[in-house]
């Protein structure tokens, strides 16, 4: 066990002295990778703040329950123990006709048009708060409220609901693909770096191969530098991500002040942190592996 852990602190030593005898490319390519990993990460920070966003339009969302214009008291007393014990509803609300009215004489524009009027034209109704707006929930919620006695009509704005979930939908694809195409590049990225030390070392890998080293042996620096190098890029990744943030949040608060609205991009929480380093750090051992392997087939057989 000793000499296990003695062997790979001799690597890691060996991989660290490399990194530090050639500071500036190590630099450039961690760099390289940082920024190539902050992209997906930046990604995901407009989207789980954007998730803010869409939470609070959830909850300001509202299906409407107008009552027929002749119903009782108890119609009422009804719909409101059957909106109770919905479990697809999240809250809701009562707005009785005359507090409509008031609510629209509230705006000077109105005033003249209503004043006309000899009778209130508006129905009783309920606002309703739904616990899920995908289609299939909606619709069953919108085809079980019509049922209830005493309702006229249920009105579900159905254009915002589906543009909502196809954003959030489209947001989430785009969020993979992106992902996924600049981890191919990081695989790239490192793979070829470590195939032109490869090619520096090929005398050193053959000779210690014909003295009886293993393909293992001769595998694992690389390995470690492989995995170094996505750790730090992952790293570089997260300060890029972070000065990002800060700096559009600056920009961003005047902007959001004039429409007194509180908008900013949230920082990372510390499990995407560690997802993205330990990520850059598998895929950094991915590609040093492939690589390796590659050089090693055509070198030594």
């Amino acid at each position: 066990m000793n000499n296990w852990f003695s062997q790979h602190m001799q690597t890691l030593e060996l991989v660290l002295r490399r990194f530090k005898t050639n500071k500036l490319s190590t630099l450039l390519i961690c760099l390289a990778i940082g920024v190539t990993l902050a992209l997906p990460s930046l990604l995901y920070a407009v989207l789980d703040s954007a998730n803010g966003l869409t939470n609070n339009v959830k909850s300001e969302s509202k299906i409407s329950i107008f009552l027929t214009l002749n119903h009782d008291d108890a119609a009422v007393d009804n719909i409101t123990t059957a909106l109770k014990n919905e479990a697809k509803i999240n809250r809701f609300k009562f707005v009785s006709k005359d507090d409509a009215l008031k609510n629209l004489q509230a705006v000077e524009a109105n005033k003249d048009v209503l004043n006309s009027l000899q009778n209130n034209p508006l129905p009783d109704a309920f606002l309703i708060e739904p616990k899920q707006l995908d289609n299939d929930s909606i619709a069953s919620l919108k085809s079980t409220l019509g049922k209830l006695d005493g309702v006229e009509e249920v009105i579900v704005d159905g254009a915002w609901l589906k543009r909502l979930n196809a954003l959030l939908a489209l947001g989430q694809k785009a969020l993979t693909i992106v992902a996924g195409l600049l981890a191919f590049a990081l695989v790239a990225v490192i793979g070829n770096t470590l195939h032109m030390q490869i090619l520096t070392q090929q005398a050193e890998i053959e000779l210690s191969y014909l003295i009886g080293a293993t393909k293992s042996f001769i595998r694992r620096p690389f390995l470690y530098a492989g995995a170094l190098y996505g750790l730090l890029g992952g790293l570089f990744a997260l300060l890029i991500t972070y000065a990002a943030i800060l700096l559009f949040n600056q920009s961003l608060a005047p902007l959001a002040a004039e429409y007194q609205a509180d908008f900013a991009l949230h920082l990372p929480r510390f499990s995407v942190c560690f997802v993205i380093c330990a990520l850059a750090l598998l895929l950094g051992i991915i590609a040093a592996y492939l690589a390796v392997s590659k050089s090693l087939s055509k070198s030594i057989g």
